[in-house]
């Protein structure tokens, strides 16, 4: 399997699915206009400016990596809850968590002469077996156009259902070329990694991940995005960014939903919720009466 799937961004949800458990990557067709790529480049050049280039044999040496995204682009937060990716993001990651989260924000610049990344797993960052559950999803926003000379990302299509251990031979690798204002998703199991730029000039996009909730976020959103910028987000953007309470009982604050402390409400003294799903509420509901009526 060694082509690459594109769709227009008004493709049924259900087929980017289909094509996304098949394959472990898709690309999504002009999600972002020219006029939204230029108000993007904005806000983020100013940053790419005094960004240095990574030091380290993963990372490179000729790459700029941006991150805390969310705090530093207003575009970067419309972006990452957009209703497309949204969508996906509930059909595969809610069918192992009951809510999921931003796992990191990341623009990444390609410099020429970078040689290709290796290729890699990113959900190795949670060392225990999950062989058939997704854990993480990748959404890779081109904002320069991504072409063979300029380093557009490796894939392996279908490797998300190989053995850990099998290496991909020259011809199953291809590149994801596409242009600006598309958007390549991809599993976090898949094989992957940034291409060789062999043009004159740099290479710019977008990453953001999304990972189950109860999982530790790669980049920590809490101190990434100031207490004080965060409460005047969207709830589902505050959300999305880590103030919730995932079953059982993981995450909360004073025994409340942390989404409280950014609505300014008074949680100290409060008393402790219970944050379960349903069928572990009717288990101790049925565990109760069952006391209640031998006592």
């Amino acid at each position: 399997m060694t082509r690459l799937e594109s769709v227009k961004s008004t493709e049924d949800i259900s087929k980017i699915i289909e094509i996304l458990d098949r394959d472990g990557c898709i690309v999504i067709e002009d999600l972002l206009s020219a006029k939204d790529v230029e108000r993007l480049n904005a806000e983020l050049t100013p940053h790419f400016t005094q960004t240095p280039n990574c030091h380290g044999d993963f990372y490179g040496y000729v790459t700029k990596r941006l991150s805390s995204l969310i705090a530093k682009s207003v575009y970067c937060q419309g972006m990452a809850v957009n209703p497309v990716i949204l969508s996906v993001m509930d059909a595969i990651l809610l069918r192992t968590c009951s809510q999921y989260q931003l796992n990191l924000t990341q623009g990444i610049q390609i410099g020429p002469g970078e040689p290709a990344q290796i290729i890699h797993r990113d959900d190795l960052m949670f060392p225990f077996p999950h062989t058939g559950s997704e854990w993480m999803i990748n959404c890779m926003w081109a904002i320069d156009d991504f072409t063979l000379e300029n380093g557009a990302t490796q894939l392996v299509p279908g490797s998300h259902k190989w053995e850990p251990t099998r290496q991909p031979e020259d011809s199953e690798i291809i590149q994801a070329t596409m242009k600006s204002g598309s958007m390549l998703i991809y599993m976090a199991s898949l094989l992957h990694g940034g291409g060789e730029n062999r043009s004159q000039k740099s290479r710019t996009g977008v990453v953001m991940s999304y990972s189950l909730g109860w999982l530790r976020q790669a980049e920590n959103q809490y101190l990434a995005t100031p207490l004080s910028v965060a409460r005047h987000f969207p709830e589902r953007l505050q959300r999305l960014i880590g103030y919730f309470a995932h079953e059982p009982n993981l995450g909360s604050v004073e025994g409340q939903d942390p989404i409280l402390l950014l609505q300014g409400k008074d949680i100290v003294n409060a008393g402790f919720e219970e944050f379960l799903s349903e069928e572990s509420r009717v288990l101790l509901r049925e565990y109760r009466e069952g006391v209640r009526k031998a006592a």
